[in-house]
């Protein structure tokens, strides 16, 4: 039941936003911040008191929804989600306490806002097919309007390409999931539906082409990616939080969740092209972000770039990929999060965001300098910070597997040092242009939004296990169900 209150609880702040029609815009912030932190903090205590054994009975739910097609309200935790289902409720709270670039129609903001939360955190419970893919398109509409309402001058054309992209990718996916729950039935239970059942290799081939399509559209796996430079170069910062952090591990959980475990004879076939486009991905990404004049632009592609590895660790197949692909999606997120909201910061406090026209910020903003090589050390994979970790274990799993690939991928953390210090030379060393020279440091509400990040980033990066020890269990059930090794 406690699963359900979670998923559940961003209503709270759909209900107070509803009741706050009068009141001023720092009551409805105050509200929001304590609404967000209503689901955040049951998150800790599940993590306290279940996380060496989430397959406990009281962190599940089942019953019959639309029992004529043999689909149920089925949701539980497990160690693949469990990660993702933190961050969520976690940058749900940094994103309300980044809001300050969200001026006008602030309450109808923090609405839409929990209603994405509700839809993320239903995707990492979620154990039925179509409960997921319900969940899945509830994060649709309320992305769409928090780019095409909030956004810059570009974010109507930004939020339409955003949404035909992802609504055809999830129409294809659902197409599938029918499929799969039909072929292979009685009902749509993933847990039920495990290692492909007795679907021939060719039914798996076929089912699994649709499913991957539908979900590395939302990764986004490149050439599938040219959405998502528009909707992250346009959307608020707080909403950047959101669509960097959370919104392309719907794709690389479901590959991970629904794609290989379900149909494994399917999956195998795809997996060297899976491995293939995460490798492009970092590539990719390393040699446009260093071409990017705009520094939002440039961390766009980093996060691009950073994807690649979870890709490459999902198509391994071994536990050290898929493990380290797990954890990457949570470090990811943090990193990139991070980032994002120091542009924010950088670009209010100095009126622009390109970077030849910033320099000498770690005079005039030390502690926003300071973070900001924080975050480009921790996107290089820097050891100490918990990229490291989940990048060495998803290339080393994958060099196991794609041993050219592996390499490739290896190259590909020298490629994105190589334009992340170029970066922090142009921004924060040198002399101090006119932009910078009158500019002031982070303030507390500011602080407030990025300490926390930075803070876990270095946590996991000396403490891996913490989270490592709770995915670990599931990710060894994975791997026993598809026949892979350890």
């Amino acid at each position: 039941m406690i699963t359900t209150m979670i998923v559940f609880s961003p209503l709270i702040g759909v209900l107070l936003m509803l009741l706050l029609r009068s009141a001023d815009v720092r009551t409805v912030r105050y509200a929001a911040l304590g609404a967000a932190a209503v689901p955040l903090l049951t998150v800790f205590y599940v993590y306290f008191v279940y996380g060496s054994s989430l397959d406990d009975p009281s962190l599940t739910q089942s019953f019959d929804w639309i029992v004529s097609l043999g689909i149920g309200y089925r949701v539980g935790l497990d160690g693949l989600g469990f990660g993702m289902f933190f961050l969520s409720a976690l940058l749900t709270l940094i994103a309300v306490v980044a809001s300050w670039d969200i001026r006008e129609n602030v309450r109808p903001y923090f609405t839409v806002l929990f209603i994405a939360e509700l839809g993320m955190l239903g995707v990492f419970a979620a154990q039925d097919l179509i409960l997921f893919y319900a969940f899945f398109e509830i994060t649709l509409i309320p992305m769409y309007l928090l780019v095409g309402i909030w956004g810059d001058e570009n974010r109507r054309s930004a939020a339409i390409k955003f949404f035909i992209y992802t609504f055809l990718g999830s129409t294809v996916m659902l197409a599938g999931f029918l499929a799969l729950g039909m072929l292979s039935g009685p009902d749509f239970s993933i847990e039920a539906l495990g290692g492909g059942g007795t679907l021939s290799q060719t039914t798996q081939i076929v089912l699994a082409a649709l499913i991957l399509f539908g979900l590395l559209v939302k990764v986004p796996a490149v050439p599938l990616h040219s959405w998502l430079l528009d909707v992250y170069v346009s959307s608020p910062i707080s909403t950047n939080v959101l669509l960097s952090g959370i919104l392309p591990k719907l794709g690389t959980y479901g590959l991970i969740k629904i794609a290989v475990p379900l149909l494994p004879d399917g999956v195998e076939p795809f997996l060297p092209l899976v491995a293939a486009l995460g490798v492009v991905n970092i590539i990719y990404g390393a040699f446009v972000a260093f071409m990017q004049p705009d520094l939002k632009a440039l961390v766009a592609y980093s996060s691009i770039g950073t994807l690649g590895f979870i890709l490459l660790g999902i198509s391994s197949g071994n536990a050290l990929g898929i493990n380290g692909a797990v954890m990457q999606q949570v470090t990811h997120g943090l990193y990139s999060a991070l980032l994002f909201i120091l542009v924010g910061i950088i670009a209010s406090h100095t009126g622009t965001r390109r970077i030849d026209e910033l320099g000498g910020l770690a005079a005039r903003m030390p502690y926003v300098g300071g973070l900001l090589a924080l975050g480009a050390l921790s996107a290089m994979g820097v050891p100490g910070l918990g990229i490291f970790v989940s990048e060495f274990m998803s290339i080393m799993g994958g060099y196991t597997a794609f041993p050219v690939q592996g390499v490739l991928a290896a190259l590909g953390i020298v490629l994105g040092a190589m334009y992340l210090l170029y970066m922090l030379q142009r921004t924060i060393f040198g002399p101090v242009k006119p932009s910078t020279a009158e500019a002031i440091d982070a303030g507390p509400i500011e602080m407030a939004a990025i300490v926390p990040l930075a803070l876990l980033l270095v946590v996991l990066g000396v403490f891996p296990s913490l989270l490592i020890s709770v995915q670990e269990p599931t990710v060894e059930l994975i791997i026993a169900m598809i026949g892979g090794s350890a």
